[in-house]
């Protein structure tokens, strides 16, 4: 019956917490988030991708370009613009968590906030492309399912 399918929706949209799906949605692929801030980070952009800056400015100074062609690994030899990867330590303890209505991706090197202090927390937060691939991918598809199942 047409009007068993609309009360079953209806009742599902009474118990379907969005906010709740939505974190565990994040939390359950928040490597795919990280992925993505990696990405931008390997470009040395940030949030609204503009160029990653180190007290404000968006080249390395004489003696870091020096160190990181000398002793830096693969990307950490990348010295045209600001990618804070020297070995990469930092980009590897990347993880992204949701928590209430807001997610972050941290890191626990010990230089963590040494990276934050000199470039800014904007550095650590997807940009409007970045965060459209994850909603488009990810989070809608998986919400629509879940809704999809509860309603059946």
């Amino acid at each position: 019956m047409p009007l068993d399918n609309v009360m079953k929706k209806i009742k599902a949209l009474q118990f379907f917490d969005i906010e709740k799906e939505t974190i565990d949605i994040i939390n359950k692929n928040g490597y795919y988030i990280t992925a993505l801030l990696r990405t931008q980070l390997q470009q040395g952009k940030d949030m609204f991708g503009e160029p990653v800056t180190i007290f404000g400015r968006d080249f390395y100074a004489d003696a870091t370009i020096f160190d990181k062609e000398r002793h830096g690994v693969g990307l950490g030899k990348q010295t045209e613009f600001i990618t804070n990867y020297n070995s990469g330590a930092f980009y590897m303890s990347l993880k992204t968590v949701a928590n209430g209505r807001t997610f972050k991706t941290e890191s626990d090197v010990p230089y963590f906030s040494e990276i934050l202090r000199r470039s800014g927390d904007r550095i650590m937060k997807l940009n409007n492309k970045n965060l459209g691939e994850f909603r488009n991918e990810i989070l809608i598809p998986q919400l629509r399912q879940r809704f999809k199942e509860l309603s059946l």
